[in-house]
């Protein structure tokens, strides 16, 4: 127990700063804005830049689209057509069900 006593009046600076040292070498890897939260910023980086190159060719698209809608007669045409369905006075259209309708009104009568 002297022994142990006259260690910790010789050494006890010594002691104190290798504490004082091995809190800061936790802080630093665990606490806040250490390497943990360093690996976690980089993938959020990766995952906001694949949305911003998600948008930027969705935003090509849509310029693209704008283009053709002030410019393009026939495409401003078959878009017509596709989304209202609408067809020329001397047109005959025919719409064909798909295998679905077939499949749920299978006990209706064909029109």
């Amino acid at each position: 127990m002297t022994r142990l006593s006259f260690v910790l009046r010789r050494e006890w600076l010594s002691l104190i700063f290798g504490g004082v040292l091995v809190m800061l070498v936790l802080s630093a890897l665990l606490g806040s804005l250490g390497p943990r939260d360093l690996v976690a910023l980089q993938s959020h980086r990766a995952a906001l830049e694949a949305r911003r190159n998600q948008l930027a060719g969705d935003n090509a698209t849509f310029r693209t689209n704008i283009q053709k809608l002030r410019s393009d007669d026939r495409y401003i045409e078959r878009l017509i057509r596709r989304e209202l369905g609408y067809a020329r006075p001397d047109e005959l259209v025919y719409k064909f069900g798909g295998d679905n309708d077939a499949d749920h009104n299978s006990d209706k009568p064909a029109r």
